[in-house]
């Protein structure tokens, strides 16, 4: 009997066994490993399953990244703009004010420092507060409700600290056309040469690779004498511990003897789902950017991705390729729609605003994924409250963006990873 049953195979539980070692086993439902850091290659394109880059404040992680690709790691600068009255604005918005109509920026300048900041109940009050009427209105509240699929004022401010607050004088100099960057973090970045994002989660899965069982979906998990049983119908496992790396939605509907309570919490949990549509386009170069955000409302997508940025091992020789991400939710009316209908949307709308032209288009890919976005509603602490404390309560651990239920980047997780191996190890 293993020691640690891993449940999932994405980067959480790959990293999760790289430092619990060999005593450790991993249950990946699929054939392939990676979850929501996954690639896809069509016709000498290829592309991520969302826009993922490496960056990270935390030095010790991001070299652990790096040293896991070795010499497949390349470094870029960012050139990410917002899509804006048909006008590219530098990323973050308040770093480019200078190019929006002068009465954009007034209000945009004045209401960034003469405001006064009220009662704060919710996500939209937080925006507000921090950036003033002008900013608020022209970007962050349309392209946060966008993004989260979500009234901002049903949200909560549990994971603010990821968005920094400029300094006056960088909003002012902004303003004014004088250079600043914002979000400097992530101003370098790193990226894979070939071969998409996946290499990272790849990396750590060849360092794993005699651990994993794949094809093997959890679908009953109890307690035994001196463990735990988990099977996915046909075969059963045991381990003296677990740890939940998988979604904690799929961790409540395997778990047997789960109070009601606890699945009333896990139940009342609100994420998003996303669908991503890959546009190739027989034109070498449609922007010298990687990644544009896009606010308006008339249209589906939220960003855009160009990966011909990262170079020729992206795109074929001569041409170009941009993702759209789209947020939608199971069965509502983009979710709905057929690949083809997505796709034809997505590039109605790119050739409405001047990205492309239909002529150009030689293929589109469309791919999606349930779990992609934690939403942070109003009663997110309490419910999340619920479900830690009785998972503390049975000895299970978690681990990753939707099993922590925390908007982690890959750095998190990994980081994650490390502490909950630690934890184990010493116990």
């Amino acid at each position: 009997m293993k020691q640690v049953g891993i449940l999932g195979g994405g980067i959480a539980g790959l990293s999760l066994s790289y430092f619990l070692g060999a005593d450790s086993e991993i249950l990946e439902k699929d054939s392939t490993c990676g979850g929501l850091c996954r690639s896809y290659h069509k016709d000498g394109f290829t592309y991520d399953l969302g826009g993922h880059i490496m960056f990270s404040k935390d030095k010790e992680i991001l070299d652990l990244e790096l040293s896991m690709l070795g010499d497949k790691a390349g470094q870029f600068y960012r050139r990410n703009s917002v899509w804006f009255k048909r006008r590219f604005v530098k990323y973050p918005f308040e770093n480019g004010l200078n190019v929006l109509d002068k009465e954009d920026i007034f209000n945009c300048l004045y209401n960034f420092i003469e405001n006064e900041p009220g009662p704060q109940n919710n996500f939209r009050d937080w925006i507000y507060n921090t950036f003033g009427k002008g900013l608020a209105d022209l970007y962050l509240i349309p392209y946060n409700t966008k993004i989260w699929n979500t009234p901002p004022e049903t949200m909560g401010t549990a994971w603010v600290e990821r968005i920094p607050k400029p300094p006056v004088e960088d909003v002012i100099k902004s303003a004014l056309g004088i250079e600043t960057e914002g979000y400097t973090h992530q101003l370098h970045f790193y990226y894979p040469k070939s071969g998409g994002f996946e290499m990272l989660p790849r990396s750590f899965e060849e360092k794993v690779q005699d651990r994993i069982v794949r094809n093997f979906p959890v679908k009953t998990i109890r307690k035994s004498a001196k463990g735990w049983l988990v099977s996915n119908g046909e075969d059963e496992r045991a381990y003296e511990r677990i740890i939940c790396a998988m979604p904690i939605f799929d961790l409540a509907a395997a778990l047997e003897g789960l109070p009601t309570e606890v699945r009333g919490a896990v139940d009342s949990l609100k994420y998003n789902s996303l669908i991503v549509v890959m546009v190739g386009v027989a034109q070498p170069k449609l922007t010298e950017q990687f990644a544009v955000y896009v606010p308006q409302s008339d249209l589906l997508f939220h960003r855009l991705c160009f990966y011909g940025y990262f170079g020729n091992n992206y795109v074929p020789e001569g041409t170009s390729s941009v993702v759209a991400e789209i947020t939608a939710n199971e069965g509502d009316a983009v979710w709905s729609m057929t690949d083809e209908q997505v796709a034809g949307h997505v590039v109605d709308g790119l050739a409405r605003e001047g990205f492309l032209e239909k002529k150009d288009v030689i293929l589109t890919d469309v791919q999606r994924t349930k779990y992609a976005y934690v939403i942070y509603d109003i009663d997110y602490e309490k419910n999340l409250g619920i479900i830690y404390e009785y998972c503390k309560q049975q000895g299970i651990e978690l681990c990753g963006r939707f099993a922590e239920f925390v908007y982690y980047n890959s750095d998190g997780v990994i980081r994650s990873a490390k502490t909950v191996a630690a934890r184990v190890k010493g116990t």
